[in-house]
C-alpha cells in the first residue's frame, strides 16, 4: 500500500525529534511503503536510509518553492536517528536511490550469486548485506554470494569501499588475480578489464593485497597505494604525496557556497577534483547555490546539486556534464 509523502515540516520535526506520535507513524508508514516495492535493495542501515531519504525529500520540496531569482538552499538538521559507523569519516550526508524511481544499477541473479553493473554515467552507491558501502563508478560490476557468509565479492571497474568492521570475518575483494582483504576500513579499487594494472589506494585503516598466484601479500596503510601488474603479478607499493589543493573524487572535502553561480561552483570543483565540468544548457551556469558540504565526496556533492537544482549530471572519464532543466 502506498502512503503519501509527508510534508517538509513533518519531516523536519521527525529529524529533530519534535513530531507527535501520529506524525512519527506517518513518516514510518511512508518509508515502509517505499521499501515494499524493492525490499531486496535495503539490506542494512535502515535508519540511516530513512534519515537520508528525508534529507533528499526536504531538499526537493524546498527547491520547488524557490523565488524567480534562482537560489538553491540546503539546511542541515539535527540527527536524531542513529547512523552507521563510517571509518575515519564521521557522520556525513549520503544519497540512496529512491525505490519509486528506476534502480540505478542493473541487478541479476545467477544461481546463488547476486550481480550488479552500474550502467549509468554517474557514480552510484550500493549497501551490501553486512552494511558495507560501495560507490560504483560507471561500468563497474560487483557480484557476491546471496548468503554473504564469507564477506567476499568479485569486482571489476573502479569503486570506493567503506567496509563495516568485523574482526572475525575479513572482507575480501577478488579482481581477476588480485585479492584485497580488510577488517574494516575505506579504500579505492581500480581494476578495469582493459588496463594493464590494478590499483588499491587506502584512505583509512589497513588493507592487505596479494596476487592470487604469487601469494605474497603486501600491507597498505593510509595514503599508500599498490599497483598490481597483470602480466607479471608484481605488486608495487608507493606512498602518495599529499596535495592540499587537489583531491581524488573519492576523497572527502568540506565546502561552503553562499548563493554562488553554478559556473563558479563548477570552476572550483573542477580545480579541487581535477575534472572538467560543462553544461548542456548555458542557463544552468546562472543558477545560484547556497549549501554547506561537510566531509563529502564528489559523487555526493554532484547528487546534492542535482537534488537542489533539478539537474542531471553524467560522468565520462574526467569530464562531468550537467543537463536537465536546472533552476528554470
Amino acid at each position: 500500500m502506498k502512503h503519501p509523502k509527508p510534508s517538509s515540516e513533518i519531516l523536519r520535526k521527525y529529524l529533530t525529534g519534535a513530531c507527535s506520535e501520529a506524525e512519527s507513524q506517518e513518516v514510518n508508514d511512508w518509508y515502509q511503503s517505499l521499501d515494499a516495492e524493492h525490499p531486496e535493495l535495503w539490506t542494512g542501515a535502515e535508519e540511516e536510509n530513512l534519515y537520508n531519504r528525508i534529507q533528499v525529500r526536504i531538499a526537493e520540496q524546498e527547491k520547488s518553492h524557490l523565488q524567480p531569482a534562482p537560489v538553491a538552499t540546503f539546511w542541515t538538521y539535527a540527527l536524531r536517528i542513529a547512523a552507521v559507523l563510517c571509518i575515519g569519516l564521521g557522520i556525513s550526508y549520503y544519497f540512496y536511490s529512491d525505490p519509486a524511481k528506476p534502480v540505478s544499477v542493473t541487478k541479476a541473479h545467477v544461481s546463488n550469486w547476486v550481480s550488479f553493473e552500474n550502467q549509468e554515467k554517474k557514480v552510484n552507491r550500493y549497501t551490501l548485506p553486512d552494511s558495507t558501502t560501495v560507490w560504483l563508478s560507471p561500468g563497474a560490476t560487483l557480484s557476491y554470494a546471496r548468503d554473504f557468509e564469507k564477506r567476499q565479492v568479485r569486482f571489476s571497474g573502479e569503486g570506493f569501499f567503506d567496509v563495516k568492521p568485523d574482526k572475525l570475518h575479513p572482507f575480501e575483494i577478488l579482481s581477476g588475480d588480485m585479492k584485497t582483504r580488510v577488517l574494516g576500513t575505506s579504500f579505492n579499487v581500480r581494476a578495469n578489464a582493459g588496463e594493464a594494472t590494478c590499483q588499491v589506494t587506502v584512505v583509512t585503516g589497513v588493507v592487505e593485497v596479494e596476487s592470487v598466484k604469487e601469494k605474497r601479500p603486501v600491507v597498505l596503510r593510509p595514503k599508500q597505494q599498490v599497483v598490481f601488474a597483470k602480466n607479471s603479478n608484481a605488486l608495487t607499493v608507493q606512498t602518495l604525496s599529499e596535495n592540499r589543493g587537489t583531491k581524488e573524487i573519492w576523497q572527502s572535502v568540506s565546502l561552503v557556497f553562499d548563493e554562488v553561480p553554478m559556473d563558479e561552483v563548477a570552476e572550483r570543483l573542477g580545480k579541487i577534483f581535477k575534472v572538467s565540468i560543462d553544461f548542456k544548457d548555458p542557463q544552468i551556469k546562472k543558477c545560484r547555490l547556497k549549501v554547506d558540504f561537510n566531509n563529502q565526496r564528489l559523487p555526493e556533492i554532484l547528487d546534492m546539486i542535482d537534488a537542489l537544482l533539478g539537474t542531471t549530471y553524467q560522468i565520462e572519464g574526467d569530464k562531468i556534464t550537467f543537463g536537465g532543466e536546472g533552476c528554470h
